[in-house]
């Protein structure tokens, strides 16, 4: 009887402890430098290769610092150098291949290639626009006012300042706009982050796993 209430306990203890938005949506491939996730109301915490990508997690890389994450329906995100990127939301069915996934990108480098789900279930927001994705591969940068720049690598990008209209961004061209008008011209020059490859070793591992290279992070660096 006493034992049966020691684990009756235990089982509480546990259920109580797991937060109610820890909803796995994707995995990190590879960390360079360091990389940090937090969630709402929590700490943050180091992040490391294979470690889990949570809803509503924002993750932080440090200067010339590189996070690669592979969600789950495939859509691939390299958060660069002093990148800051919450996963507002994710859902997805593997049997239809439908869903959505919204990110709010705050600070420095990040890109994006889409995956499994129709083009239209893309959302990316940034402090002066919204970018909605026609296309499957793009670079966002963020400057230390909150303007928006977009080049594209494959396909358009829809980019909606907040205080003005949509326009359409082909690949090759960069679109740069601080929340009013935009400007669009011929791409001259991408970061490095546009040469990377992700820490992936193959299209097939879909689900997290694989031999994927990877660094990790820790406490002892970043800001």
């Amino acid at each position: 009887m006493r034992l049966a209430l020691i684990l009756t306990h235990l089982v509480a203890f546990f259920l109580v402890s797991i937060p109610a938005h820890a909803e796995k949506v994707g995995s990190v491939r590879l960390v360079e430098i360091y990389g940090y996730g937090t969630l709402v109301g929590e700490k943050r915490q180091p992040l490391f290769a294979r470690d889990d990508v949570i809803l509503n997690m924002e993750i932080e890389s440090v200067e010339d610092g590189r996070i690669d994450v592979r969600f789950k329906d495939n859509t691939r995100l390299i958060v660069g150098s002093l990148g800051k990127v919450k996963i507002d939301n994710f859902a997805f069915n593997p049997k239809s291949s439908t869903g959505d996934l919204s990110l709010n990108i705050a600070t420095g480098l990040m890109r994006f290639v889409t995956g499994k789900m129709a083009s239209k279930s893309y959302i990316v927001r940034t402090p002066s626009a919204v970018l909605g994705v026609r296309g499957t591969d793009f670079i966002v940068s963020i400057d230390a006012s909150g303007g928006t720049l977009v080049s594209v690598l494959e396909g358009i990008v829809e980019v909606t300042p907040i205080n003005g209209s949509p326009s359409l961004v082909s690949a090759g061209s960069t679109a740069e706009t601080d929340g009013g008008q935009i400007s669009i011209s011929p791409t001259k020059g991408l970061p490095e982050i546009s040469e990377t490859t992700f820490g992936v070793s193959s299209e097939s591992n879909d689900n997290g796993g694989g031999n994927d290279s990877g660094g990790g992070g820790g406490d002892g660096g970043g800001y």
